[in-house]
């Protein structure tokens, strides 16, 4: 009897057993696994990690070697452009010296120092790898000269946008109409880059200027002596052949 009980006696799942404990029932408690694809991607994170900080050292490495190497310094500086300007006056605003590493230098912040040279409208700075830097200086363009008076009385050129530039200096080109007459609005500006403005009068001048240097037959920018600004009378003109006013 016993014998057949068993036999038909069919055994539970493991899942649906039930034991005692403390007086309370309890589950098995069931095993979680970390899903596969999760542990891959730990594992690719990880190697893909590795192999940017391989790359970086690598970068860093090989950059301080061609420094200490000296393939990438600076031996030879070029300039070009400069007709009024003085080359030297050019490569020590530049600051540029032998052996300085060309990878360090900055184009935009040399051109910024060039154009401080009052004759300098604006530099190009290019670095020539592997060892060379050229400087390309645009200079301003005279049309006229301007006598400035007030606190700051001088001589100084003009150029083509009515910007008044440099000074005028001994031994330099004065083949120029002088305009006469003008005083700045602020007498404490600086005269080296200031414009002239642009109210009618001084438009009515720049215009007047810009006919004559365009190799007007009847009356060439060489024939113009003076120009002369007067608030009351408006732009007088003195020619070299005639002297007595237009």
């Amino acid at each position: 009897m016993l014998r057949q009980f068993r036999s038909d006696y069919v055994r539970p799942p493991a899942q649906l057993r039930i034991r005692v404990n403390m007086g309370r029932y309890q589950q098995p408690a069931s095993v979680v696994r970390q899903p596969e694809w999760n542990i891959q991607l730990i594992r690719k994170s990880f190697l893909l990690l590795m192999l940017v900080m391989l790359f970086v050292g690598a970068g860093r490495w090989g950059f301080r070697t061609l420094e200490r190497s000296g393939t990438f310094s600076v031996r030879r500086v070029t300039v070009q452009g400069n007709r009024m300007s003085n080359e030297a006056q050019i490569r020590t605003l530049a600051d540029i010296k032998r052996g300085d590493q060309l990878f360090s230098v900055a184009p935009e912040e040399v051109a910024e120092r060039i154009r401080q040279h009052p004759w300098v409208d604006r530099a190009e700075v290019e670095r020539v790898w592997p060892d060379t830097l050229t400087i390309r200086v645009h200079e301003h363009r005279p049309l006229a000269m301007i006598n400035i008076e007030g606190k700051q009385q001088g001589l100084y050129y003009l150029d083509h946008h009515g910007i008044i530039f440099a000074p005028v200096e001994s031994l330099q080109d004065i083949d120029y109409p002088v305009i006469t007459g003008f005083v700045p609005t602020d007498e404490n500006e600086e005269i080296p880059g200031l414009d002239l403005g642009e109210d009618a009068m001084t438009e009515d001048m720049r215009e007047f200027l810009h006919v004559a240097a365009r190799g007007n037959p009847i009356l060439p920018l060489q024939s113009i002596s003076e120009i002369h600004m007067n608030r009351e009378k408006g732009i007088i003109v003195y020619l070299v052949e005639h002297p007595f006013p237009i």
